[in-house]
């Protein structure tokens, strides 16, 4: 649906997968050689700071850092954003244009840089059959393929520390009226495979979870349980989406909670300036909070960037095909960047050692009466009261989208779309209609729109269609539509409209 392209039956036991991975080991030794590897490791039962270590691996060949290089002769604006995101660690994407060798060293590469400097690489695997549904990232293996190469992934991985988010919009699209029954039979059959493989080989996999403003957190655990969360470490959210992080926090904290306290991260690569009215390429986007290891005492394991910043979503909004650097695109997350407080870099290592033995030897210095004073706040007491902060959602603005803007008869411009805001489903979003910048008129989303309703679970009257009036000639419309909560408004866009 929005995912990276680059030019490039749950079989047995986790025991009958281990020993496939052990052949596979042998067949799988290329070109490149990984680091040795060492004793798999139940990955559910370590800390965030001993699964990312020093960080997530940020690689000097990454999509970004080759777009500096490419750009910067003929577009040096686009490559001073490139260097800029280039700075920052991005998952490394594994899809139907990486495999055989190619799969191999790009893997291997990855495990090696990490290696050396004591990080965590982060893939992301994205060729699960009938991907996207038939959107603009379209594609991958047919099932049987698709087994093998995860097989081939999980034994490469094996036994090294990495992590890997499974198949964005997987589980949460089955909310799409084009995702049948029949597919999420297969989906959750494929996935659940996908968690044993890479549980064997110690290998850290985070599953679906969509997002804040997609699918109900009952209905997401569900399918999340079905799919094996349980045996993986956790799930993930707002994988190429902007939703803040405040507000997917509060939508994973319940998930978790409906998935035994599965751990999470989130995606806060394009989250900067918070939702913008549209999954795809979303106008006034901007950076979000840098990748960092979760030490709030929460289910978060980090805040990561997994969808690569500056990579266009689709063919929408100007946008070249999905997974092309988009050059434009990536100044305006640069220029509109939110990244938040510097991350503590060896920081996710000390907290271990930060328990009470520690403590109390580092704490003699200022005097042993101030030190336990000091302690109990690094304790899990204090962060558990901290936790309920994000537990009620907080207000969000309202999501929206424009179907149509036309002109449907002399100095007349019909708009239609739909809109809803979770600070009340049970109230119509007001829309404001715009033209040359004046509003014009305000309508209504209580129009029926089962295909909503099916998409996001929120009920049907939430369509809008109205018709204004407007001088002739060429005319910008842009719609509005206003927040119910304290969230804000969203702006749904702008387009150019020749009124008759």
């Amino acid at each position: 649906m929005r995912r990276e392209r680059r030019t490039a039956d749950r079989t047995s036991t986790v025991l009958g997968v281990a020993a496939a991975l052990a052949a596979l080991v042998t067949l799988a030794a290329g070109v490149l050689t990984a680091p040795a590897a060492v004793a798999v490791t139940d990955v559910r039962t370590l800390t965030p700071a001993q699964l990312y270590g020093a960080g997530p691996y940020r690689s000097d060949t990454s999509e970004a850092a080759r777009a500096a290089t490419a750009l910067v002769t003929t577009d040096p604006a686009g490559a001073a954003a490139a260097r800029t995101i280039a700075e920052y660690p991005v998952a490394t994407w594994l899809g139907d244009w990486t495999t055989g060798t190619t799969l191999t060293r790009t893997i291997d590469a990855a495990l090696a840089g990490a290696a050396k400097d004591g990080t965590t690489p982060v893939f992301v695997t994205y060729a699960v059959p009938h991907r996207d549904c038939g959107g603009y990232s379209s594609g991958g293996f047919d099932e049987s393929t698709y087994t093998a190469w995860v097989d081939q992934i999980a034994a490469r991985l094996a036994g090294h520390r990495a992590a890997v988010v499974v198949e964005p919009d997987s589980l949460a699209m089955l909310s799409n009226s084009a995702c049948d029954a029949r597919l999420g039979q297969q989906r959750t059959r494929i996935l659940s495979h996908e968690v044993d493989a890479f549980a064997a080989a110690g290998v850290a996999a985070y599953l679906d979870a969509g997002n804040s403003n997609w699918v109900q957190p009952a209905v997401m655990a569900e399918r999340l349980d079905a799919a094996g969360v349980r045996r993986a470490r956790g799930f993930f959210t707002n994988v190429a989406n902007y939703y803040p992080t405040a507000q997917e926090q509060a939508y994973a904290e319940k998930v978790s909670a409906a998935t035994g306290g599965a751990r999470y991260v989130i995606d806060t690569s394009r989250n900067g300036q918070g939702w913008r009215g549209t999954w795809c390429n979303g106008p006034g986007a901007g950076l979000g909070t840098t990748p960092r290891v979760g030490s709030d005492g929460t289910r978060l394991d980090a805040l990561l960037w997994v969808k690569t910043p500056g990579a266009s979503d689709g063919t929408c909004g100007g946008g070249p095909a999905a997974g092309r650097w988009w050059s434009s695109f990536a100044q305006a997350l640069v220029a509109n960047a939110r990244l938040g407080t510097p991350a503590p870099k060896p920081v996710a290592k000390a907290t271990p050692k930060a328990t009470p033995g520690p403590a109390a030897k580092a704490t003699p210095k200022p005097a042993p009466k101030p030190a336990a004073k000091a302690t109990p706040k690094a304790t899990p007491k204090p962060t558990a009261k901290a936790t309920p902060k994000p537990a009620p959602a907080p207000s969000v603005r309202p999501t929206a989208h424009r179907d149509r803007a036309e002109s449907s008869a002399v100095r007349r411009v019909s708009v239609s779309g739909w809109a809803f805001d979770r600070d009340d489903l049970r109230r119509a979003v007001a829309v404001r209609v715009l033209v040359d910048g004046r509003t014009v008129a305000t309508t209504t989303a209580d129009v029926s729109r089962p295909d909503v309703d099916r998409a996001f679970r929120v009920g049907a009257a939430h369509g809008f269609r109205t018709t204004v009036v407007a001088a002739s000639g060429k005319r910008t419309v842009c719609l509005t539509a206003v927040g119910i909560g304290a969230g804000g408004d969203t702006a749904v866009g702008c387009v150019a409209v020749t009124v008759r």
